[in-house]
Order: C-alpha cells, then sequence, then structure tokens
C-alpha cells in the first residue's frame, strides 16, 4: 500500500479515525468537553468496527497494526476510556 517512488505510505482508513479524533480534541478545546469526548469515542469505535470487517487485512490500511482481535480490543478499550473520563470529568470547578 505504498505509491511507487513517492515513500508516502496509504494509510487508508486510519486518516477517518484521525480526523474525526482532531476534530474532537478542537471540541474539547473551543467547545464542550463532553461532546469532544463523544467525538473520540465514536471515531475509536468506527476505527474498531473497519478493522473488525475489513478482508483483506490491508484494506484495513494503518489500522492493521497487531492481529485483529488485538487492534479491535485495543481500540474498543481506548474508546471507552475516553467516553468514560470525558463523562465524569467535573466542569463546575
Amino acid at each position: 500500500m505504498q505509491w511507487r517512488g513517492s515513500g508516502f505510505v496509504v494509510l487508508g482508513w486510519w486518516y477517518v479515525v484521525a480526523v474525526v479524533g482532531a476534530v474532537g480534541v478542537l471540541m474539547m478545546a473551543f467547545g464542550d468537553v463532553r461532546w469532544g469526548g463523544r467525538i473520540m469515542a465514536g471515531g475509536l469505535f468506527f476505527g474498531a468496527l473497519v478493522r473488525l470487517v475489513a478482508r483483506p487485512d490491508r484494506k484495513a490500511g494503518g489500522l492493521n497494526a497487531r492481529s485483529r482481535a488485538i487492534d479491535v480490543l485495543l481500540l474498543v478499550g481506548l474508546a471507552i476510556g475516553v467516553l468514560l473520563a470525558s463523562a465524569t470529568v467535573r466542569l463546575d470547578i
């Protein structure tokens, strides 16, 4: 999954997950922390879904780092962690 001679590796769906994560971070910085966390968690859940259903593995692009089960578990775990952290943060201090 590399363009010939360019040195640029095509990461596929990873770009979508990264952009959604960046939107979540910007939302946290300039908007509502809880909505930013939800957006980030949604991007991570989407990445887990893509990694779970992409066949063959090369269709997952940059989301294909380890075995399928480990990648999906890590992405879902991160999504749940971000979602819980953003939902339980105290904003009234």
